[in-house]
């Protein structure tokens, strides 16, 4: 009877790592099919970067914010990242909302060397504001979905009380 459970046990292993190894597939959003085993991204696989940012009328503002995979092999995120507004000394001022967005959620692949990316959409006081400029931040702080810990980056949000600050989930490729 133990050799049967042994025999068991033994059989059920070579079929799980049979099945890991199956090349089953998903849609990483680009059309382009990539295995679903890819492993989540940790925080030694990215470095972050402040994109090129856009102003509209009014003080609303566009902050991309750039993940690139610095790792040998392809990780993956998927979902909202977290962002706060630190104050000089660290502490948090403001955190960002979800951006609702009609379509769903993709997991983004990122392979070596390449890029996935999210805006802050936010406002800083524009034409018909009145009273003092809105406060300026000197840090923000990012969490990718999954990911610890933190990146902490140096930045220059001014942003006003009340107002929309929100952000949009994580998308493959450069921003637009």
């Amino acid at each position: 009877m133990a050799n049967l459970v042994r025999l068991t046990l033994v059989v059920m292993t070579i079929i799980l790592a049979c099945a890991q190894n199956y090349s089953s597939r998903v849609n990483s959003g680009g059309g382009r099919l990539l295995p679903a085993l890819t492993r989540p991204c940790t925080h030694q696989d990215l470095k972050v970067k402040s994109g090129e940012g856009n102003a509209a009328m009014g003080g609303v503002r566009e902050q991309p914010f750039i993940f690139t995979n610095v790792s040998a092999s392809p990780c993956m995120l998927e979902g909202y990242p977290g962002l706060e507004l630190l104050s000089q000394k660290g502490s948090v001022i403001k955190r960002a909302t979800k951006q609702k967005a009609d379509q769903a959620m993709a997991t983004v692949i990122i392979e070596p060397r390449k890029t996935a990316w999210f805006n802050l959409n936010y406002n800083a006081g524009g034409a018909g504001r009145s009273g003092r400029p809105c406060p300026a931040y000197p840090k923000v702080r990012i969490t990718a979905p999954g990911v610890s810990p933190p990146f902490v980056l140096r930045a220059d949000i001014q942003t006003c009380p009340r107002t929309d600050f929100s952000i949009t989930a994580i998308t493959a490729g450069e921003p637009q």
